[in-house]
């Protein structure tokens, strides 16, 4: 491994450390108690040296739901391509299911950004690195297709937005209550996709 490699990796574990260490301390005594100070003591580090890596508690913040957002997006895609053939309902419902099933498998890091009061999952400062990644863009896609195929009823511009929302906000409740470690989890997670698939389907 080159030398720049081996900064760079160490880097990314830094990272990591000061996300994990805050994420825990939200968790534990909420948002506002949040400091860099209390950060660098977590991980034995000086306050200085996060700095190098964050500027303060709020791009900290905008870390930890990146990490969430980057492995919705990863997953997803990876469902979209795996079932690329598949009837555009039957793609919907598979990321849906992916998505909350995320979001509840990183329990720790939802319930820090719910905590912490940040408005939603997506509107991170950074933002995605191409179109590709764009959760939003992604999922207009699929409706867009899904109603020139006739498949889906037509539907309003703001349809994508009201539909991250409700699984956003089904997510957080299911992080919130432990849902998520219920035996009928699985079950809960298939009615609430049907609710939403309904809505957006014609009528029958």
């Amino acid at each position: 491994m080159s030398t720049r490699a081996r900064r760079e990796r160490e880097k990314q574990g830094m990272r990591i450390a000061i996300l994990e260490a805050a994420t825990k301390i939200i968790i534990q005594e909420g948002y506002e108690k949040l400091s860099m100070r209390k950060i660098a003591d977590a991980i034995q580090y000086t306050p200085t040296t996060l700095y190098n890596y964050y500027k303060d508690k709020a791009q900290i913040l905008d870390g930890i739901s990146q990490e969430v957002y980057t492995k919705i997006i990863s997953i997803i895609k990876r469902v979209l391509q795996e079932n690329k053939t598949q009837p555009i309902t039957v793609r919907l419902q598979l990321s849906f299911k992916a998505f909350v099933n995320t979001m509840t498998d990183n329990a720790e890091i939802g319930r820090a950004v719910m905590i912490s009061g940040a408005k939603a999952i997506f509107e991170t400062s950074e933002g995605p690195e191409s179109d590709s990644d764009n959760g939003i863009l992604m999922l207009e896609r699929l409706l867009q297709d899904g109603q020139q195929q006739s498949e889906l009823r037509k539907l309003d511009k703001n349809v994508s937005w009201m539909l991250i929302t409700a699984l956003l906000g089904f997510s957080m409740n299911a992080i919130e209550n432990q849902l998520y470690l219920s035996a009928d989890w699985d079950s809960l997670v298939d009615t609430y996709v049907e609710i939403l698939l309904n809505g957006i389907t014609p009528i029958k």
